[in-house]
């Protein structure tokens, strides 16, 4: 079996992200999975908007597994016909819900884990069992009636112009999301506080700010337009590894400790007897900062930030005696000849260095 990573194919339909920026119901979908991946301790890679809504792989690095999720809203139940419905286009028939679903498995055929329709909304659908599907959180497609599958088969048979049966009825799940429409961001809040205050008990943080971070982060992975060649380029531009859930995690729980931090890089600025008037303008610029790097939608920002954190490398080498004069003003004087026009104050970019270098 080939690598997964190393088995990139290009989505065949590459207009999603052009058309589901509208969306936020998947986004915040995609931060409530990635909590409970985070809570089970698996690792992850979930990328937003390419193959699918949403897509998880089993590795960061080395994937052996990908999961495909279909994300939608509804007013009334899912029925057979509305799975498998296809609109007329002009270039004919688009696929149904069922045939994209599949077309996802069609991609990466050795390596699809699982296809997965999301929905606020119950199904009624024909259990095997006589149970009411409508009662139900979450139905695998095998469960269906003998007769409602080989109906599914022979449709996606016909959409794919498949010569042998598609295996995928024991990998398909229709599920009912806990994230209702009407007030997803409200109950999200509320999930995350729960699932902070589990991570970090003893922290302070504000929600809304936490909330507002996360979700900007997920929305610019969502919104990524431009070409992707391969897998590292789709993990860098289109994902959210574990590993940076939980950068973000800590980042919302450092609020005492970046105080500590404050007081004792005040302290030194004193000591070298910096004037008043500065140091009142660096600790302005500190608390700016401190919520404006939550922000992973705001691109200058980040792209400062990974500017300066390669400029302060060699400083972390030497003994720092004077921070002002041993690496403000060197490595700000770096950064300003090589960014001249920078949308930042001289306290705002002095606060960056201090920060990343105190890290």
């Amino acid at each position: 079996m080939d690598k997964l990573k190393d088995s990139f194919v290009k989505p065949r339909d590459i207009s999603g992200p052009r058309s589901s920026n509208r969306f936020d119901y998947q986004k915040d979908w995609a931060i409530l999975k990635m909590m409970e991946m985070y809570e089970v301790e698996e690792d992850f890679l979930l990328v937003m908007d390419y193959y699918d809504d949403v897509v998880v792989y089993d590795s960061a690095t080395d994937p052996e597994n990908v999961s495909f999720f279909q994300i939608k809203t509804s007013s009334k139940n899912w029925t057979l016909n509305s799975l498998t419905k296809r609109k007329p286009g002009a270039e004919g028939p688009s696929l149904s819900i069922l045939g994209k679903m599949y077309e996802c498995k069609m991609q990466f055929p050795e390596h699809t884990l699982s296809l997965n329709f999301i929905s606020n909304y119950t199904y009624n659908l024909k259990l095997l069992s006589g149970e009411k599907s409508i009662t139900k959180k979450k139905i695998c497609l095998s469960e269906l009636e003998e007769v409602t599958i080989a109906e599914i088969i022979r449709k996606v048979i016909d959409e794919h112009q498949l010569k042998d049966n598609p295996d995928f009825v024991e990998l398909t799940f229709f599920e009912v999301s806990e994230l209702l429409v009407d007030n997803r961001e409200t109950y999200l809040k509320g999930k995350l506080s729960e699932f902070i205050e589990k991570q970090n008990p003893d922290s302070k943080y504000k929600v809304s700010v936490i909330y507002d971070a996360i979700f900007s982060e997920v929305k610019v992975k969502n919104n990524y337009e431009s070409d992707i060649s391969s897998f590292e380029e789709l993990a860098k531009h289109k994902g959210i590894s574990r590993e940076q859930f939980k950068e973000h995690i800590q980042m919302f729980s450092t609020d005492d400790e970046e105080q500590e931090r404050w007081k004792f890089i005040n302290d030194s600025l004193l000591q070298e007897n910096m004037p008043f008037s500065d140091r009142l303008k660096i600790k302005q610029a500190w608390d700016d900062y401190r919520v404006d790097k939550m922000n992973y939608a705001n691109l200058k920002l980040r792209n400062i930030i990974t500017i300066i954190s390669k400029m302060i490398e060699p400083y972390k080498e030497k003994q720092i005696i004077n921070l002002q004069n041993d690496l403000l003003k060197p490595v700000y004087n770096e950064y300003i000849s090589k960014e001249s026009n920078s949308f930042y104050s001289e306290y705002y970019i002095k606060v960056i260095i201090l920060m990343e270098f105190s890290k």
